[in-house]
This record gives C-alpha cells, structure tokens and sequence, in this order.
C-alpha cells in the first residue's frame, strides 16, 4: 500500500507530452507509452510539482465531489499501477 504522505518523481527514461486534457508518457527504455485521462493526467501534474498523495486525493475531493476515503485509494492505486510500470520512483517519509 501506498503511504499517504508519499512523493513521487517521473522516471528518468519516460517523456510526457500533453494532448489536450490527457497525458501520454513514453517509456523510452521499453518502447510503450501510456495515457493518461484528463483525471489521471491532473493528478500526475500535481505528483510531479510536489504534492503527495494525501494531498492530490483532498484536490479531488474539492474538484470531484468524491468520497474522501476513495479518492485517496484511486491515487494509491494510480501511484502503485505507475510505480510498477516503472513510469514513476515513490519515495516514503
């Protein structure tokens, strides 16, 4: 599981490029890309400045009007699904 107060940095070999709202990341070292939606994609823009994963779960709680308990398990889940693609490195207090 996910730790809530958790960061995360893009992996070194993955390059973002937006397409209106979505997220496409290319993973060099493997030749795939993945995309993101326009929720997916806000929630790796605000990993990626410096927020953890306690605080993007309480941005979509204000943005989504979603239960705050699923909101912080749908980034968990996002974080943990990235992490294990190796499109992101997750670093724990």
């Amino acid at each position: 599981m996910i730790d809530p107060k958790s960061r995360v940095t893009v992996s070194s070999s993955v390059y973002l490029r937006e397409f209106g709202e979505e997220l496409v990341l290319l993973d060099f070292g493997k030749g795939e890309y993945y995309a993101l939606d326009a929720i997916g994609a806000a929630i790796l823009r605000k990993l990626e400045a410096g927020a953890d994963v306690a605080d993007v779960a309480a941005y979509l709680v204000r943005e989504y009007d979603v239960a705050s308990d699923v909101a912080l398990a749908d980034v968990a889940a996002l974080v943990d699904e990235m992490k294990g693609q190796g499109l992101i490195e997750v670093f724990s207090p």
